[in-house]
């Protein structure tokens, strides 16, 4: 079940059409554990809240530029990199709306 949430986890910084089907997906399906399909009902209704604070630069960058800017900052391991892999993957989220 670990390795199941760590999958529809990295889908949701995937942040694609393909990979919210998938989620949505998986969270429908009757054949999966509990709660790892609750995981993946919680990942899909994770967007409807993010993004609300990205800001106006946000916003005016690109869904390309973003996702650029959150490859480059993965470069550093550090706490705060994870933090900024957040930041950046609502930046995303909003700009997807």
């Amino acid at each position: 079940m670990s390795a199941q949430k760590s999958l529809l986890l990295l889908l949701w910084y995937a942040q694609t059409p393909d990979s919210d089907k998938a989620i949505a997906d998986f969270s429908a399906n009757d054949g999966k554990p509990s709660a790892s399909k609750a995981y993946a009902a919680e990942l899909a209704h994770r967007k409807d809240s993010a993004g609300m604070e990205v800001g106006a630069t946000a916003l005016l960058a690109s869904e390309e530029s973003l996702r650029k800017a959150r490859r480059e900052r993965l470069k550093a391991v550090s706490d705060e990199a994870l933090y900024d892999l957040d930041a950046y993957t609502s930046k995303i989220i909003a700009k997807r709306k």
